[in-house]
């Protein structure tokens, strides 16, 4: 079954689109192994442009637009010019390459050989890491706690991911993109064998349970939304009311489980509405203000890739606000005071133009638009792109995305 896959490609097609699964796989698990395969990619571009030189490229559709997704860098790249923290700025500049690497290689590369079974088993692959990185942490978590008497503790929070210490917000978001996913897979699928089925509700279900164990708030309600959505789908688009109802059920039963089994999660929900309806001012609130009080200084040209953070932290002592060096916490607020408003419009990009072509089209890739959602939700409470585990991410399931809704030949191949 696996020659179905490789027996049309050539040596050079085969090694890419198996940097392709592999990256997709090490993407929940180790952000700087997944560096490693893109540099890889990137070597990948020039060896095929040479070898393929005479070979014509019979990819369809937009692929040109994925220009549109470098001006981001660029934009990030002219602010070096002004910015004075230029350490800071050339970290920063390291840290985002995967925001021109991407869309350049979707734009370079010949992906003609990719049908819509191939970027398939390239999602595959990434649930196949997100579900190994949850096994792997759970397995030495319970093993902790069951045989060496670890407390409940050992299974919440930052201490659930010691295998690879991620920050809660972002394996949130891998579990909640698993959740939305393979919900999809599971209803759309209609082709997909008993051992699929099985991979799909399992990945479900664990990443459900994940979301609760690494207390992420924004993760938990994130989550929350994205179900909502999924049931809705379900309910009117697809109009399985019967199977609508038995899996909101089961869903509600599962998730009332893991909070009763782990209550802490639901406790900082509660501890953070319990603070906004408090005098209390909750520090992301403060941080929020902040942010927003730097951006509108800085909105025209920003303060420059460098000094964003510099600024910030000049606010606070101004003001006396306990924020230490903490980033503004909101990617969109983060990104003007950076590169000002053509940088804000060009991260928004990223949303809006998917969205155009899909209402120009009459298609709807539902797992694109609950990716970019749940981006875009978290990006309010989190400066996701200022951390490599946020910008590999999305850059990639972006790009990956993207090609296969609007680049992409389209076959009938589930």
């Amino acid at each position: 079954m696996i020659k179905n896959y490789f027996n049309k490609l050539s040596t050079l097609q085969a090694i890419e689109y198996v940097l392709l699964i592999v990256l997709a796989f090490v993407i929940p698990i180790s952000w700087q192994l997944a560096s490693k395969i893109t540099t890889l990619l990137v070597l990948m571009i020039p060896i095929r442009m040479i070898a393929e030189r005479n070979k014509r490229n019979n990819t369809t559709g937009n692929k040109k637009l994925f220009f549109i997704f470098t001006v981001t860098y660029l934009l990030y790249g002219i602010s070096m010019l002004y910015t004075s923290n230029i350490t800071e700025g050339w970290q920063n500049m390291e840290k985002k390459l995967s925001f021109i690497i991407f869309p350049l290689f979707f734009l370079l590369s010949d992906l003609s050989y990719l049908s819509s079974k191939h970027t398939k088993t390239i999602f595959y692959s990434f649930m196949a890491g997100l579900l190994s990185f949850i096994a792997g942490n759970l397995g030495w978590g319970l093993f902790d706690y069951i045989v060496l008497e670890a407390p409940l503790q050992r299974l919440l929070g930052w201490e659930i991911t010691k295998i690879h210490p991620i920050h809660h917000t972002y394996i949130a978001m891998y579990c909640c993109f698993g959740i939305a996913y393979c919900f999809i897979e599971l209803f759309e699928n209609k082709s997909k064998s008993i051992f699929c089925t099985a991979f799909l509700v399992a990945t479900t279900i664990t990443s459900t349970l994940f979301v609760v164990l690494v207390e992420s708030r924004a993760g938990i309600l994130c989550m929350i939304l994205l179900y909502a959505l999924l049931f809705v789908w379900l309910f009117l688009v697809k109009k399985q009311r019967r199977t609508t109802i038995m899996a909101g059920c089961s869903l509600v039963a599962l998730v009332v489980m893991f909070f009763i089994l782990f209550p802490s999660g639901w406790q900082r929900i509660v501890k953070t509405q319990q603070t906004l309806s408090s005098n209390t001012e909750d520090i992301r609130i403060t941080l929020l203000r902040a942010g927003i009080d730097v951006a509108t200084e800085n909105w025209i040209v920003g303060a420059g890739i460098g000094d964003r953070n510099d600024v910030l932290v000049k606010h606070y002592e101004k003001n006396n606000l306990p924020c230490g060096d903490l980033n503004s916490h909101n990617q969109f607020i983060d990104t003007t005071i950076s590169i000002g408003i053509l940088g804000l419009l060009s991260l928004l990009t990223y949303f809006i133009v998917p969205i155009v072509l899909s209402i120009k089209n009459k298609q709807w890739n539902f797992a694109f638009l609950l990716f970019l959602f749940m981006i875009a939700f978290n990006s309010v409470f989190e400066a996701v792109f200022e951390s490599q585990t946020g910008i590999l991410f999305f850059n990639f399931i972006f790009c990956m995305f993207f090609f296969s809704a609007f680049v992409q030949k389209q076959d009938k191949v589930q």
